[in-house]
């Protein structure tokens, strides 16, 4: 088995992310990683950031979200290529863009990237999809990235729930302001 994050394949990052989490179901995830951050769970946060040998500068979340659990028949999901990223992230930090709107955000990938630019981005992230909303709020608080997560329907511009995240000394802190 590998033991640094870089050379982790699918497999072996979700066998190792249910065992921190003591799950035996990748569909049970997403309510362990909305309780830890909602719960400001430390020890979960630093057991992950371990886990993938300290490497934040990838979104190792989205890799397993994307395998087992993205809809792409019924919400057409299909996720953000680094490559993609990556150019938007230099062209923000060309810009000296430091506050991001990332519509439709997935579990991250855009912000993430932007994040890798510019440690100090704060960001607006909005994603209707209730089932990825934790991933995307835990890779936000690992990364201790300040903002704001809306479960919204961006074509209706309709927001369900809202949280505010603020940077910590090392991790995020999660609060949910609003349902609707």
């Amino acid at each position: 088995m590998n033991t640094r994050g870089e050379n982790m394949d699918l497999r072996e990052l979700t066998e190792k992310t249910l065992k921190l989490f003591n799950l035996g179901d990748v569909d049970d995830l997403g309510d362990c990683l909305m309780k830890s951050v909602l719960n400001n769970q430390v020890d979960k946060f630093q057991a992950f950031v371990d886990l993938v040998n300290g490497d934040l500068n990838r979104d190792w979340l989205q890799m397993i979200y994307q395998y087992y659990l993205a809809d792409r028949r019924s919400l057409k999901q299909d996720y953000t290529p680094a490559s993609i990223s990556l150019l938007l992230a230099k062209y923000a930090k060309r810009n000296n863009i430091t506050e991001i709107v990332d519509v439709c955000a997935g579990s991250g990938a855009l912000t993430i990237q932007q994040w890798v630019e510019n440690n100090n981005v704060t960001v607006r992230c909005q994603e209707i999809d209730d089932r990825v909303i934790p991933y995307l709020m835990f890779n936000l608080v690992i990364r201790n990235i300040a903002g704001t997560v809306e479960h919204k329907d961006v074509l209706k511009n309709i927001v369900f729930a809202r949280y505010s995240i603020k940077r910590g000394e090392k991790f995020a802190t999660v609060f949910k302001q609003s349902t609707i």
